[in-house]
């Protein structure tokens, strides 16, 4: 063997790569050191009792939502959350409506999870998934849980060797074990984006 490695290439038409192609690309601890990948692991959704205690207006919740999902900006294509959206999701019933022109924790807990799930599934099963939830669980409980789910998969995301987090619900029911999936798959996501963004992917 004369020392020199190649990569296989990806199908017949691709070009052959060679250790050269992929020597100067950007490696997992620089980029685990820069400001994009710290910004994204300062990431965390709040806890239930941790939201506004008092009601607040649609373009008060819409900041609030706004300043937590911000670590994650760098891989954001436009806002977290708008008016439209807020209509849209009281009107597809994934959202409750508010009272008079108000929104309580409740309704900020599900926006919260909405703008996560969201980056994963359509609406419509968003909603089939809060509503099997709302059948096992309050929403306080619910939201906590799905809280954690994230916070911790983010950490084992982001530090390489990390085992997977496990599962920390109490008991396991199918509900718990697709919002555990969705929460290992959102981490999955901000690492991969996050990534990306700071190689430079414009898309």
């Amino acid at each position: 063997m004369d020392g020199i490695r190649t990569v296989i290439p990806m199908s017949d038409e691709s070009k052959r790569i060679s250790a050269e192609d992929i020597s100067s690309q950007i490696q997992p601890a620089a980029f685990l050191a820069s400001p994009v990948a710290r910004d994204a692991m300062g990431f965390s959704l709040p806890r239930y009792e941790d939201l506004p205690a008092l009601e607040l207006y649609r373009d008060q919740v819409i900041s609030f939502i706004e300043e937590v999902f911000a670590p994650l900006s760098a891989w954001s294509d436009g806002p977290w959350l708008t008016p439209a959206m807020v209509n849209n999701y009281v009107k597809a019933g994934v959202v409750p409506p508010p009272v008079k022109k108000r929104y309580g924790r409740e309704h900020v807990a599900k926006l919260l999870a909405v703008c996560v799930m969201k980056q994963l599934l359509p609406i419509a099963a968003i909603q089939r998934l809060m509503r099997a939830q709302s059948i096992t669980y309050p929403v306080d409980v619910s939201y906590c849980y799905l809280a954690t789910e994230v916070n911790n998969a983010l950490i084992a995301a982001f530090n390489p060797g990390e085992p997977s987090p496990e599962d920390t619900a109490t008991t396991i029911t199918r509900e718990t074990m697709l919002v555990h999936s969705v929460a290992g798959a959102f981490a999955a996501r901000a690492y991969l984006m996050s990534y990306l963004s700071y190689a430079g992917y414009e898309g």
